[in-house]
């Protein structure tokens, strides 16, 4: 009995430290996915918990039942985010836990970069407890079985106790999202020498059209040719475009995932022995006119290189923007702030003046003005000038 008090008490602590904290959590407490200590290959278990989209309905059906909803916020390309499907998802008791008392959501980060502003805690997977008039109670990153289960249930069972404890809760939220948006971005590596291209990360291998954008758009040439050899053979998708993302592991014939860290130490023959990763083909307006600017303004970039460029901002124009409002994806998010940037800084590098100009437009209204004078904007109302 001591010890099974012991252990109860362990997870009350974590539980309340989960609480409390920036949303970020170290090795020993997450299981240390991904860190040096993972096998070479895993086989998934089924994931029991059953998700809908967060929008819509979610919040009103949780107003409707008195609970608070999951939201599981991931990227398709994060292995970390598999894995606590596989595994916290995937634990009987939390999915039953889960069923019984909350409204259980899931959101892909690339589709819905508001949500990743609003509830994201600035790692993936992200789990959010978000209270039915939409503000976040808690978020926590990666998770496991052991702690996700004694963290929610603290939460929910506090807010059903005492319904004015959300506000605490909620304000305690908005200062860690607060902390996190003023966090720099992390820097992509490292770099895969045998294909080329930038890893998202030492422990997630799979390679984001983001980050190849971003190194490409550095000052290091001979690294930038790489990843664009890399993005020309991986990413770049007939007629214009770019693919999102390459996964960074490789799901094998007989069931098992060959993880990352065994996968990119081989060499060309013995990746295709196993098998190519997949390929995210969904196409984003903003990081591909991103990637589009980078490769019009790489000294490192071939003609081919640039034409395919050129191409995706013909792509990107005629089926995302709509009387100068960019959509992220047809029929997708309309007017993300860093999707519509994206296409004018884009059109601009391609000296499309009149394009920029067209979505600027739309971007420049009055409640813009009203915020004063802003440095990116006037700048770029000179470009747009000229």
């Amino acid at each position: 009995m001591m010890i099974l008090g012991a252990i109860m008490s362990v997870c009350a602590l974590a539980a309340g430290l989960i609480a409390i904290s920036p949303g970020v959590f170290p090795s020993w407490m997450t299981g240390g996915w991904g860190r040096g200590n993972a096998p070479a290959y895993r086989t998934p278990s089924r994931m029991l918990v059953e998700f809908s989209e967060f929008y819509p309905g979610a919040l009103a059906r949780a107003k409707a039942q008195d609970r608070l909803v999951l939201l599981h916020l991931a990227p398709v390309w994060s292995r970390e985010a598999r894995v606590m499907e596989e595994t916290a998802y995937a634990d009987p008791k939390t999915a039953k836990w889960i069923a019984e008392n909350l409204v259980a959501t899931r959101a892909d980060v690339d589709e819905r970069p508001d949500l990743a502003f609003m509830y994201g805690v600035g790692a993936w997977p992200t789990t959010a407890l978000v209270h039915p008039d939409g503000r976040e109670l808690a978020g926590a990153a990666r998770l496991t079985s052991k702690l996700l289960l004694p963290w929610a249930s603290l939460i929910a069972r506090t807010v059903k106790e005492d319904p004015a404890k959300a506000d605490g809760f909620a304000a305690d939220a908005r200062r860690r999202l607060e902390a996190v948006r003023r966090r720099p971005e992390p820097a992509p590596g490292p770099d895969d020498a045998v294909w080329g291209g930038v890893h998202r990360s030492p422990a997630e291998h799979a390679k984001t059209l983001a980050d190849q954008a971003a190194v490409v758009l550095s000052t290091d040439a001979a690294r930038a040719a790489s990843v664009l050899r890399f993005v020309e053979a991986f990413m770049s998708l007939p007629g214009g475009g770019y693919a999102s993302s390459v996964m960074g592991e490789v799901a094998l014939a007989d069931g098992r995932v060959e993880e990352g860290a065994s996968y990119f130490a081989k060499d060309d023959a013995g990746r295709r022995a196993s098998g190519l990763p997949e390929v995210d083909r969904r196409l984003f307006s903003g990081p591909n006119a991103d990637m589009a600017r980078a490769v019009l303004l790489s000294p490192a970039a071939t003609p081919a290189q640039k034409a395919h460029a050129r191409r995706t901002l013909d792509f990107i124009w005629t089926r995302f923007v709509r009387d100068g409002k960019v959509l992220r994806s047809p029929g997708g998010l309309e007017d993300w702030p860093s999707d519509q940037w994206a296409v004018i800084e884009a059109e601009l590098a391609a000296g499309r003046a009149a394009r920029a100009r067209k979505v600027f437009a739309r971007q420049d209204t009055p409640a813009l003005r009203a915020l004063g004078p802003n440095a990116y904007v006037d700048a770029l109302r000179k470009r747009l000038a000229k």
